[in-house]
């Protein structure tokens, strides 16, 4: 369906088609010490989309597109409590078709919102080493789980077929998925997007 709507666009000469790729990363550290006992944490991350849109609808009071974005999410965590070490590696792959309001253009500049919906893939891979008796831990698992989303963003144009764009997106899902107790999992990107 979307190659026939890119193909009447292009032959139209009109740009509504919009190819997108981005990027973000996530990074955090800490230490936590009570009395004798000491954790030493941290975390680091890389986020990555890929998406097609098509703008349905043209008014005054804004462009309406029908979206697709597939995110993939890596984050990697390590932690060293006395004697134990464990590392934890967590991937999620985000399916989320949706549709996406932008506001009429301010000269280059643009805002946007979005909402969608669909499935992740989340993959958990942990290991545990303890010093204290050297057993060695591993475990894998994997579940598909319904998505819901929502993102908002800024769109600067750079040339007719080029524009840079940053959005915060927040993917929320049943509790307690890869270690994160509660439903939202954002993520804030930027790239670039190419019309057509």
């Amino acid at each position: 369906m979307f190659t026939l709507l890119g193909c009447m666009s292009w032959a139209q000469g009109v740009q509504n088609m919009e190819y997108i790729g981005m990027v973000g990363g996530v990074h955090s550290s800490g230490s936590i010490v009570e009395g004798t006992n000491v954790v030493l944490s941290g975390s680091s991350g890389f986020t990555a989309q890929m998406g097609f849109a098509y703008q349905v609808l043209s008014t005054k009071a804004g462009n309406l597109w029908i979206e697709t974005p597939f995110t993939y999410v890596w984050q990697g965590t390590g932690s060293i409590a006395g004697a134990t070490i464990a590392g934890f590696s967590r991937n999620v792959t985000y399916v989320t078709p949706g549709v996406r309001l932008k506001t009429p253009t301010f000269g280059r500049v643009s805002f946007y919102g979005s909402i969608g919906g669909g499935f992740g893939g989340f993959w958990q891979i942990d290991g545990v080493v303890s010093g204290a008796n050297g057993i060695v831990t591993a475990n894998t698992d994997f579940h598909t789980r319904p998505v819901f989303d929502f993102a908002g963003g800024i769109d600067l144009r750079l040339s007719r077929l080029l524009s840079l764009r940053a959005e915060n997106r927040d993917f929320v899902t049943a509790p307690n998925l890869l270690g994160v107790t509660g439903h939202n999992h954002p993520v804030f990107l930027i790239g670039l997007v190419f019309h057509r």
